[in-house]
């Protein structure tokens, strides 16, 4: 019996591989194409025909249909990562193993490769089971895969804290409509849905049902590129995003860290003309979902990057247009322009699919959020208060926001041909779309208003040196980096300079010039100018900034941007104040070292600083105050108004304490105070912090008492010092020094400079309040709690870079 069982085993391990299914795939429809498939669609199965085993190609997922919020990031058309794989047996499974291309080896010694290869992990994405062979080829059941939420919805779900959420695999299935193959690439979407039961406010807002969130996603299977494209060196004077891997194999006299730019494949038809055709141009297709007028500027500011590809030689070369019936706007094989709508304004933001091996740019993809046009509508409205007869615009509101349109257009298209935001061109005659622009808005001796050049129309001239930077050919009797360097300092001596996100968009930042959101050559300068014409439109400011039939309390959403449209150029010019004047520079170029600005440049910039708290700024004239009722039913508050302390009344001194919190906490962030103290210790010609503490409590901690509601303004304004005093005291990220300095001042205001501040009751009582919260800091500084800070309503965007751009107005 025994010996029986033996050779019955024995049989049995002999026979072929017996698959999992015996599937009659002529029942099914197949679909050919980069990576064969069928679909059984009785049963809403997919099964793949893998070919090609161990052949590398591009996996890049997207959202189809999204979510709707801004907040939470989940936008149609969103690409997700871009992934180099291949299919690989093990037994009866075929795996998607995702390659490692962050540590390479170029060697002909195999060995050495495999050594490098096992050295680091890959990642193994899908386990398929073979179904069956098709001839050499074989059958797997890629139903799961598909049904899997590679996005991340839930995650991001999840930390967003908008409830607990899984996928449910009976309420999704595979979405037969845009299910196609092509010969380069292989497009499979499937309708996905999370659920768990939603707590969050932002997914509450635009979810119908209350357990559940339904979204598309697509999964791209695509072709690589031949190697035929030409990688170029990172520079970091460049402008360009860039691509980086260590590469185990450099001799040791060399950086192991590789490093290369990211652009499209670009060849003239002639590479020993000066100005060429190309062998196949970049072309952008705007969805046709974008209304007029939208649709005509968005290709028109996108048709401006033709004037930088013609002054880098190539003719031709670049061109916008709108995307013929029936496109597939994530299509790995086109360029697109994507209108996305949100519930709430946000940002624009320009992606693309790259090969990962090389930095190529296969597919630029811009979203463009359609609520921003409303944004810049309103900042116009709140200037121009167009309705005094009753309900017809002017003009020139449209205009103004179709030209931020044409400029936002190009600088999404910028990220996705390569560049990195450049936020130092707005101080240089606004020399680049790659800049965060705020509108530049003039006015006459008569008051009148200019928005004739609120954004600038053409592509910059810092746009231009870049393209060359990029895209140029390299002339003959040349080194490629001969060119580059040539071409960089060629740029810097023409007066241009690139500075980007890491040295502008945080608030502690030290370059003077680099900003978001700023104008003009000098930010103090540019901010006093702000101050009067806000000033002048304010003295104006009434019910012709409204329709006819509107709710007078929705006045407020009008003021906002107009009261606070100096808040970007408060935070540029705090900046100056222990500024460092740098550029990225490296040995052996024409950029000059590094130095702290000027004395008298950081002067300035106090003095304007002070400018935007003093009373007189700070007051909501009492003609709007009368205007500015309770809300009306089915108007409630929103995260665009002013935050209230005094109930459904409009608050007159929320506003001023907007403005207060933002200059005292840019002016004395603590990485600000450091480089103000230790500035002074290397040049005594520079202000020292202790030097500019002294200028602003003297000018905040005087014995006056303004009238009005400037009075409380004043007292609101001297106690957010205090609290920002005690806060900078008690901040660990401050030096030693710092915060003895900080507590020195406290010390001094509470024993000295305002106890004998008698000159009304008002202010006797407050300056008694201010010195007992002092002295119960210095007494036991952890344990006292600061008044709350009201949160300023919504800024940046003002209209639109993240995510990655992009994190735009």
């Amino acid at each position: 019996m025994k010996k029986t069982l033996l050779v019955l085993l024995v049989s049995i391990l002999s026979l072929p591989a017996i698959y999992a299914q015996n599937l009659d795939l002529a029942k099914f429809s197949k679909r050919e194409g980069f990576v064969d498939f069928y679909l059984d669609e009785e049963k809403g199965k997919i099964y793949l025909e893998v070919e090609d085993l161990e052949k590398e190609f591009l996996y890049v997922s997207s959202l189809t249909a999204g979510v709707g919020s801004n907040d939470l990031g989940l936008d149609r058309g969103q690409l997700g990562e871009t992934r180099v794989v291949e299919f690989r047996k093990t037994g009866n499974k075929v795996f998607l193993v995702q390659k490692n291309y962050g540590f390479r080896a170029y060697s002909d010694n195999p060995a050495e490769v495999k050594s490098i290869q096992d050295a680091f992990a890959e990642s193994i994405l899908w386990g398929f089971e073979v179904a069956q062979k098709n001839g050499d080829n074989l059958i797997v059941d890629a139903t799961n895969f598909y049904m899997q939420d590679t996005h991340g919805v839930g995650d991001r779900l999840n930390r967003s804290r908008q409830g607990n959420f899984r996928t449910d695999a009976s309420r999704s299935g595979l979405y037969y409509p845009t299910t196609k193959n092509f010969p380069k690439n292989t497009e499979v979407e499937a309708t996905i849905t999370l659920t768990g039961q939603i707590t969050g406010r932002e997914l509450r807002s635009v979810t119908p049902g209350s357990d559940a969130v339904t979204v598309r996603q697509r999964h791209s299977f695509i072709e690589l590129p031949d190697l035929d494209y030409q990688k170029r060196e990172f520079d970091p004077r460049g402008g360009f995003f860039s691509i980086s891997y260590m590469d185990f194999t450099t001799p040791i006299t060399e950086p192991i860290l590789k490093r290369f730019i990211s652009r499209h494949r670009l060849e003239k038809t002639d590479p020993s003309a000066a100005v060429s055709e190309v062998v196949e141009p970049i072309v952008y297709y705007l969805d046709r979902g974008t209304p007029e007028p939208v649709a005509s500027a968005l290709i028109e500011g996108g048709n401006y990057w033709a004037q930088a590809f013609e002054a880098a030689g190539f003719k031709d070369a670049f061109r916008v247009e709108l995307a013929p019936e029936g496109m597939d706007l994530l299509d790995v094989r086109y360029n697109v322009i994507q209108w996305v709508h949100r519930s709430t304004r946000g940002w624009s933001y320009g992606s693309s699919v790259r090969d990962p091996r090389t930095g190529e740019i296969l597919k630029g993809h811009v979203s463009l959020g359609s609520l921003r046009v409303r944004q810049d509508y309103l900042i116009a409205q709140g200037l121009i208060q167009p309705y005094e007869n009753g309900t017809e615009p002017d003009p020139k509101m449209l205009k103004l926001a179709l030209d931020r349109l044409r400029q936002l257009s190009a600088h999404e298209i910028g990220h996705t041909i390569g560049l990195a935001h450049s936020y130092a061109t707005s101080a240089e005659n606004r020399s680049s779309v790659m800049d965060y622009p705020y509108p530049v808005i003039t006015q006459d001796s008569n008051g009148e208003l200019d928005l004739s050049v609120a954004y600038d129309q053409k592509i910059g001239e810092w746009d231009k040196w870049a393209i060359k930077y990029g895209y140029g050919t390299v002339p003959a009797g040349m080194s490629e980096s001969e060119f580059l360097e040539k071409t960089l300092e060629d740029t810097y001596a023409a007066g241009y300079e690139f500075i980007t996100d890491s040295d502008s968009r945080d608030p502690s930042g030290a370059h003077p010039r680099s900003h978001l959101w700023d104008n003009g050559s000098s930010a103090s300068t540019e901010l006093e100018r702000m101050l009067e014409l806000r000033a002048n439109k304010l003295a104006s400011f009434g019910l012709n900034a409204i329709q006819d039939g509107t709710p007078t309390a929705l006045l407020e959403e009008v003021l906002v941007p107009l009261y606070l449209m100096h808040r970007y150029q408060v935070e540029a010019t705090s900046k100056v104040i222990g500024g460092l004047d740098y550029q990225y520079k490296v040995k052996g170029d024409n950029q000059p070292n590094h130095k702290w600005v000027p004395s008298s440049t950081q002067k300035e910039a106090l003095d304007a600083l002070l400018l935007t708290i003093s009373p007189d700024q700070l007051e909501v004239p009492k003609h709007i105050l009368a205007l500015i009722p309770p809300r009306p039913y089915g108007y409630g508050r929103t995260r665009e108004t002013f935050v209230s302390r005094t109930g459904p009344v409009f608050d007159p001194i929320a506003p001023a304490e907007t403005i207060v919190d933002l200059t005292l906490s840019f002016l004395l962030d603590e990485t600000r105070v450091n480089r103000m103290y230790l500035q002074n210790l290397q040049d005594e010609s520079l202000p020292s912090f202790e030097e500019i503490l002294n200028e602003v409590t003297g000018n905040l901690f005087d014995s006056s008492l303004p009238s009005g509601l400037k009075t409380e303004i004043k007292l609101m304004t001297e106690t957010k010092m205090v609290d920002h005093l005690i806060s900078l005291a008690k901040n660990g990220a401050a030096s030693n020094s710092v915060r003895a300095i900080s507590r020195a001042k406290l010390d001094e205001l509470a024993n000295q400079s305002i106890t004998n501040r008698n000159s009304s009751a008002l202010l006797s009582q407050h300056s008694k309040y201010l010195a007992d919260k002092i002295n119960a800091f210095l007494d036991l500084p952890v344990e006292l709690t600061v008044q709350e800070t009201l949160k300023a309503p919504d800024g940046s965007p003002i209209g639109s870079e993240s995510m990655t751009c992009d994190f735009d107005y």
